[in-house]
């Protein structure tokens, strides 16, 4: 099955017409169609929420490697799964995709061991990553084209940054933002001066030297997902 083939199938062991579906998830029902009929791919935001009216994972809807009524769970916890059998899934860690705000305070609910909510969606990660590790759903255009909106990062808190790579910092916001890291030498107070860059020209350079940043983890995967054709 693809990732059409699986939503058509949950919608209709769901008894959701396409006209309840496109309500519950916030589109029309042509892109219901869409979906269903694999001209389209849900992204970001609308992937979620269709995965969350269809009763579903996210993981499930696009990769099949779980069952698709398994619950998500606190970190920490045990999921109590509604299928006997266990699920076969990929090699990797499961991990929870936090919002911008979420993620701007990941550091202090870890510190603090403040869990997620039983509401959170859950992805495995490709490949090994710290206990702390996360997902984000991207949103705007500032590190367009390398990374769009729609795109899925995993980033690792328990990697230090180095030269070139990108990074989720919080820069006295109550969000997280996403950028390249640029080191620039050490200041005269003995801290490392650095620079956060994005990709495109549009929006402005961070400088560490002129206000408060702190990187809060190092983006180690990047998940893109495109139109599929027939």
């Amino acid at each position: 099955m693809k990732v059409n083939d699986r939503i058509k199938s949950a919608r209709k062991k769901k008894g959701l017409s396409q006209d309840e579906l496109s309500a519950f998830v916030g589109v029309s029902r042509a892109a219901i169609s869409q979906w269903e009929r694999g001209e389209t791919t849900p992204r970001g935001k609308y992937l979620s929420d269709l995965a969350t009216a269809l009763g579903v994972t996210v993981e499930w809807l696009l990769v099949g490697s779980t069952t698709p009524t398994q619950p998500v769970a606190e970190i920490g916890s045990k999921a109590a799964f509604s299928n006997t059998e266990p699920a076969v899934v990929p090699s990797g860690r499961r991990i929870p995709i936090l919002s911008y705000v979420q993620a701007g305070h990941w550091r202090e609910m870890c510190d603090q061991a403040f869990g997620v909510d039983g509401n959170t969606e859950f992805v495995l990660a490709g490949i090994d990553v710290g206990q702390h590790a996360f997902g984000l759903w991207l949103r705007g255009n500032s590190m367009a084209p390398t990374f769009n909106e729609g795109d899925l990062v995993i980033i690792d808190p328990d990697e230090s940054p180095r030269p070139g790579d990108f990074v989720i910092a919080k820069n006295g916001s109550e969000e997280a933002t996403f950028k390249k890291y640029r080191p620039r030498g050490i200041g005269l107070d003995g801290k490392e001066i650095f620079e956060l860059v994005p990709l495109n020209d549009d929006y402005p350079t961070l400088y560490s030297d002129r206000q408060h940043i702190e990187i809060i983890g190092v983006v180690i995967e990047h998940r893109i997902f495109i139109r599929r054709h027939r």
